[in-house]
């Protein structure tokens, strides 16, 4: 009965903010526990800022959702329920172990601990942040994965943690279907019984290298999904800044405030797209949105007197220094991580780099983004990683051994996501489609304004 509770209750909170980016009720129930951890986690960072307990604040900015949701009702819709069933059902299967025992050390003592101090009030969260003795459930870790938990446990009265597995595989379900829906969306122009397949193995790809991970409480996968169908719809859609934004922005900002390695990727996601967008100006701060709200949680993170045991005690002056034992770590990193991804990225960069030579004028016809550009995010995000491990102050090994499976899921996601693009500009034709756009999108130039008419049905139709 507690299980069924918590379901209610975390789509009952997130219903009016997925209905308003989806104006879809079948896609609002599947985005739901996402929209509803990003609520929870304003009313964290309110809590925060400016105390009291997490209800006064989420209270009101719930009522705001379902004024925007009344708002919006009339816009297009996304999608239909025939489309929610194929973003939900294939991805069932691989979820089931959400109802084993939450036994996993990372989901108990850092995102289960931070939602016990959430639960606290705002004077309680604030000084568990800057405690000393905290310093082990990294504290200065983002609160999206925490406050939805927080949300369900202060409403049914328990700290049991059977919902709080229930509600991270539930926000971790929803990110992985709205990277189905991102890569289906981008792909619409591909005949239906190619662009599903090629979605959904995208989603699925969440499980790779480490099958535990999207079920077993983490973060990890939650982050990169989410982060994921963010940046194709960002970097492939062909109206990026038009209907399609305040996904793009749900998602991406979800995606900064999930993991300290989300912060990184939005940056990167900020800076390419800057680049792929620069003569655009006036959309263009749309992108560094994310990166705003990331800043926002480090800042308060800081002001709290959380620390970051990278930052803290990280070995940059040696690197600077070019230290033969820092600078020799190198080898290992870019081994291991190698090894973690080589077989999914090879293929899939093999196959970007032919999809390149052969079929860069058919992707320009059937107004795909460049492929280039999501390349461009993966490669800033692996420099970030192996920084990161070269200049730990903890051991290398087993530093690599704890982390390296998780965080390399969003190369094995964004490495997916192109291969899916080639693989529909590959097996369809321009005349499948709408009429093409009128940019190449291969190019590194950015296009000029979208003229959003032509294409609003390839964007709201993912069916």
């Amino acid at each position: 009965m507690t299980v069924a509770l918590t379901v209610v209750l975390l789509l009952a909170a997130g219903l009016p903010p997925a209905f308003a980016v989806t104006r879809s009720a079948s896609l609002a129930v599947v985005l739901a526990p996402l929209a509803g951890a990003a609520v929870c986690t304003a009313a964290v960072l309110l809590m925060l800022a400016l105390g009291g307990p997490l209800l006064l604040w989420f209270g009101p900015l719930f009522l705001l959702t379902v004024y925007l949701a009344w708002r919006l009702r009339t816009r297009p819709a996304l999608g239909s329920w025939r489309d929610a069933l194929l973003l939900t059902v294939p991805l069932v299967p691989p979820f089931l172990p959400v109802g084993q025992q939450p036994l996993l050390w990372d989901a108990h003592l850092i995102w289960w601990l931070h939602a016990g101090y959430f639960t606290g009030g705002g004077s309680f969260a604030r000084s568990s942040i800057g405690n000393p003795a905290l310093i082990f459930s990294h504290p200065d870790y983002p609160p999206f994965a925490s406050a939805p938990v927080s949300l369900v446990w202060q409403l049914l009265g328990t700290r049991d943690f059977y919902p709080a597995a229930v509600v991270t595989g539930l926000v971790t379900f929803a990110a992985v279907a709205a990277a189905v829906l991102a890569v289906r969306t981008v792909t619409a122009f591909a005949p239906p019984w190619l662009s599903w397949p090629a979605a959904i193995a995208v989603g699925l790809s969440a499980w790779s290298p480490l099958w535990i991970v999207p079920s077993a409480g983490f973060s990890d996968a939650m982050c990169a999904a989410a982060f994921t169908a963010g940046a194709v719809l960002l970097l492939f859609g062909r109206a990026p800044f038009g209907p399609l934004l305040p996904l793009t922005l749900l998602l991406l900002c979800s995606a900064a405030l999930m993991k300290n390695e989300g912060q990184s990727m939005v940056v990167a996601l900020a800076l390419v797209a800057s680049v792929r967008y620069r003569r655009r100006l006036r959309s263009v701060g749309w992108v560094w949105l994310p990166v705003a709200f990331a800043a926002v949680w480090s800042l308060t993170a800081r002001l709290l007197g959380a620390q970051t045991d990278v930052l803290a005690g990280g070995k940059f002056g040696d690197l600077l220094h070019s230290d033969a034992d820092t600078v020799g770590r190198l080898p290992l990193v870019l081994s291991t991580m190698t090894g973690r991804v080589d077989r999914i990225v090879a293929f899939a960069l093999a196959a970007a780099v032919l999809g390149y030579v052969l079929l860069r004028h058919r992707r320009r016809e059937v107004g795909l983004g460049g492929d280039g550009w999501l390349w461009g995010v993966a490669a800033l995000y692996w420099c970030f990683l192996t920084l990161i491990y070269v200049v730990t102050p903890n051991d290398l090994h087993w530093h690599l051994s704890t982390s390296v499976d998780r965080v390399v899921i969003p190369i094995v996601m964004l490495s997916c996501a192109s291969a899916a693009g080639w693989a529909a500009t590959a097996l369809s034709h321009p005349a499948d489609q709408s009429p093409p756009a009128a940019h190449s999108a291969d190019s590194p130039e950015p296009e000029e304004p979208d003229t959003e008419a032509a294409h609003v049905a390839a964007d709201h139709q993912p069916g």
